[in-house]
């Protein structure tokens, strides 16, 4: 712990002394301003402000006219102002997440004070984008109707997505470790212990919009074989504003199923709200969503003993929120904070239920995941951006059985009394249904990133760009293998008086496991200590240079993109 502090001190000094190296969660706003003869017009005065937010974004073009501003995805208003010049004004100018739109315009001399507003112009396209991607705009994430209101599932209409379905929080249904990444704001989320549910949850309404990369990944997003995920969350506005939602699913509106021949019970309940608004108009803002999911269910047991015939009433879900903090300081600083958490709980796990198996093999299965999370902007000069991002990430998955007071348990020496021996009887199958339980997975870890972008004219437009990240994982696992005792009772038939010998189903203390005696053929236990930790200390750099080629003498960008990353 001291070394990893140490790390983070000396790694912090670093990155706060040096304006060090970048790729924000931002998009990009560029272009030239010219007169109306096609001359280049250095030293004028481009500012944008994002009209949710009031946040105020300016610079200044250089000799070869040409300007270019980091900003956050939104809705702007562009104000272009040089003494002697018509004012143009050009509202209403929509910028997607790294969306790298090029405006030019073109100012006319005037003796007198004029302003020429400008408004329904064509989307703005990305002429300078050599990767396969597409973006999930806030109207679609907002408004898209979604079966389980999980908003990876949007991912299956960007381009490049070739799924048809997704899991909870991973792209296009695919949980495979290191298949793919998502980022939230910037942070890398994935973690790469479990597939599926383990992935940190966020409200469908704390998104704000996202990007899906299928190919030619730039050189900031890396650890991915297959697809990457980049979202933002949403912020709060100069307005107060909020809402409550409520989204049911219930059997009273299903069909007969074809082959049972009657309606199957099922029920889903989702209830969500978001508020937020200004702490400080233009200046401060807040953004908080909430939503919990309750999906009750039955497992169902039918076996020959009717003792052991005890239906299990459980509910999925859970609640998962965010909180996001946005501070404008200046145009050329801002500083966003937001921390999040999870928590969904999966009862009655595959294996448990039906004709085979006792009340006892059922296994609860809770996923947690929390984090926090910063990002501190600077703009220096017309020039750089640098963006630094401290966090921290954990993601745990807790699989335990609802058996929890089991005095004789073989490592009550240690404190665990937590699921029931398993006994493997013929056409009868007794304790948890998986042999590591009690077990919890899990990784933490802490990142810091640093990214600059500095632009430069030389044969063309360059955006060259550095990163450096370091990342201390620290990956965990409690597997009390076979901790609970396994009995192989099949060297003859179910006990007759079964019933009798196991009274209370989920009481292992009233037991009579000495009866068994005659049909076991062994026994196996694990001992020892079931905690393994995997420390890892990793890190990783970058440089690209984007090099959008001019072939107008006044150095308009046109769509010629060469690419050289290290």
């Amino acid at each position: 712990m001291r070394a990893l502090v140490r790390t983070w001190l000396v790694s912090g000094a670093i990155w706060l002394t040096w304006p060090g190296l970048a790729y924000a969660q931002q998009a990009t706003l560029s272009g030239t301003i010219t007169d109306s003869s096609g001359g280049v017009l250095p030293g004028v005065t481009v500012t944008a402000t994002h009209e949710a937010s009031g946040n105020v974004f300016n610079t200044v073009t250089d000799a070869r006219g040409g300007y270019r501003l980091t900003v956050r995805p939104g809705t702007f208003r562009i104000l272009v102002e040089l003494p002697g010049f018509t004012t143009i004004n050009r509202a209403g100018l929509e910028l997607l997440l790294n969306q790298q739109a090029t405006v030019n315009l073109e100012m006319a001399p005037s003796t007198v004070q004029e302003t020429v507003t400008v408004t329904g112009e064509a989307p703005l396209i990305d002429i300078t984008a050599s990767r396969a991607s597409g973006n999930v705009d806030p109207r679609q994430v907002q408004d898209l109707p979604l079966n389980g209101r999980n908003w990876m599932d949007l991912t299956t209409v960007a381009p490049g997505a070739r799924g048809n379905a997704a899991d909870r929080e991973s792209p296009s249904g695919t949980t495979t470790r290191g298949y793919f990444q998502v980022n939230i704001d910037g942070q890398q989320v994935t973690q790469n212990v479990s597939g599926g549910f383990l992935q940190p949850g966020f409200s469908r309404d704390a998104i704000a919009e996202f990007e899906f990369l299928s190919n030619r990944f730039d050189a900031s997003v890396g650890r991915s074989l297959g697809a990457s995920v980049n979202a933002i969350t949403r912020s709060g506005t100069n307005t107060f504003a909020g809402t409550f939602s409520g989204y049911f699913r219930n059997d009273r509106f299903n069909a007969a199923d074809h082959i049972a021949g009657r309606v199957l019970p099922y029920s889903n309940r989702q209830l969500g709200a978001t508020f937020g608004g200004p702490l400080r108009a233009n200046r401060i803002h807040f953004f908080g969503a909430f939503e919990h999911e309750n999906e009750p269910f039955t497992v169902l047991f039918n076996t020959p003993w009717p003792a052991f015939n005890i239906d299990q009433q459980f509910a999925r879900g859970g609640p998962q929120g965010s909180l996001r903090l946005d501070f404008q300081f200046s145009p050329q600083m801002r500083l966003a904070v937001r921390g999040n958490k999870s928590r969904y709980f999966n009862p009655g796990q595959v294996g448990t239920g039906g004709a085979a198996n006792h009340p006892s093999r059922i296994i609860n299965v809770p996923y947690v995941s929390h984090g926090l999370w910063t990002s501190l902007t600077q703009v220096i000069g017309n020039r750089a951006v640098n963006e630094i991002k401290p966090a921290y990430t954990s993601s745990y998955r807790d699989q335990k059985s609802p058996i929890t007071n089991w005095s004789n348990h073989p490592q009550a020496y240690q404190g665990i009394t937590n699921g029931a021996p398993i006994i493997l009887f013929q056409g009868l199958t007794i304790g948890p249904s998986n042999q590591n339980t009690p077990g919890k997975i899990g990784q933490d870890n802490w990142s810091l990133r640093d990214d600059f972008v500095f632009n430069y004219n030389s044969a063309g437009r360059h955006a060259l760009k550095a990163g450096a990240e370091y990342i201390y994982n620290n990956t965990w696992l409690f597997s009390c293998r076979v901790c609970v005792g396994q009995i192989d009772a099949q060297g003859g038939p179910v006990p007759a008086n079964i019933e009798q010998l196991l009274p209370v189903w989920n009481d292992p203390n009233t037991w009579n496991l000495a009866a068994l005696s005659s049909i076991t053929r062994t026994y196996q236990v694990g001992v020892g200590d079931f905690t393994y930790y995997a420390p890892r200390h990793i890190y990783a750099a970058y440089v690209q240079d984007d090099l959008c080629a001019a072939h107008a003498a006044a150095g308009v960008s046109d769509g010629v993109l060469r690419r050289n990353t290290i």
